[in-house]
């Protein structure tokens, strides 16, 4: 009957495609035999000729065990024959951060400092305080860092947990000569020591799985208790462990005019 012969059809096509898309790793695609069937499918007789491409798949059979998706596929779509698409909607996107853990980030950041500061005064580890900080708030060793510090001089941009471990806690204590008379050691206040810290912020932007907040912060000396204010801007970052890290710190003085020349 003629749905019969129809179903037939269907069935040769879905194998012919099938054949197609899902070469076996093993073995490179049978022949076809029928003179209509290498008419219509003459890309496929290509393939079969081309033995570069079956010995690629066979070495990514090995490295990447039969049923994974090559790491250079990542991103396409991969057509299947039954009509359906095989996309990277199953690798979960990182989470959005949030405005309170942008929150979070700006307390613990403030906190640290005045931690780093009292270890300091009270003639303990300091160094080794400033360092589990700077891993717990900074992204080094999970992704770039921006980091453009207040004080920062000869060398205004920070690329290295070690280059910013210099700043906060001194070149002195980090035995770095290269950054010796510029590094005083800002968590520590250049030995007078931060009490407090508090963030203002300006705005706070959500981008997914990134935030940016811009304000200023005023710092209290722990000796004199004067005030000093500092504007910011901060980038934050999911990272691999889901914890929102410091991608961006831009750290600068207010804008102060020059007094006009005497005439």
């Amino acid at each position: 009957p003629r749905h019969t012969a129809r179903r037939r059809l269907e069935r040769r096509h879905s194998m012919l495609t099938f054949t197609l898309l899902t070469p076996s790793l093993n073995a490179r695609p049978a022949v076809l035999t029928s003179a209509a069937s290498r008419a219509s499918a003459p890309h496929m007789m290509a393939w079969k000729s081309d033995t570069s491409i079956g010995s690629a798949l066979r070495s990514s059979r090995d490295t990447l065990g039969i049923g994974q998706v090559p790491s250079n596929l990542i991103g396409n779509v991969v057509p299947t024959s039954i009509g359906k698409e095989l996309t990277p909607a199953s690798v979960a996107a990182p989470a959005a951060v949030t405005e309170a853990e942008v929150l979070e980030c700006q307390a613990k950041w403030a906190n640290a400092i005045a931690s780093i500061s009292s270890v300091y005064l009270e003639e303990g580890d300091f160094v080794a305080a400033a360092g589990e900080a700077a891993g717990e708030l900074y992204g080094y060793g999970h992704h770039n860092v921006l980091f453009k510090p207040t004080k920062a001089t000869k060398h205004p941009f920070r690329a290295t947990g070690a280059e910013a471990m210099s700043y906060f806690v001194g070149a002195e204590a980090m035995k770095n000569d290269e950054f010796k008379g510029e590094d005083a050691g800002f968590a520590i206040n250049g030995g007078k020591g931060w009490s407090k810290v508090v963030f203002t912020n300006h705005q706070i932007d959500l981008n997914g799985a990134t935030a940016q907040a811009m304000g200023d912060y005023v710092f209290t000396d722990a000796t004199s208790g004067d005030k000093v204010r500092v504007e910011y801007t901060f980038g934050y970052k999911r990272c691999a462990d889901g914890k929102p890290r410091i991608y961006l710190h831009h750290s600068s003085v207010p804008y102060s005019a020059a007094p006009a020349a005497v005439t």
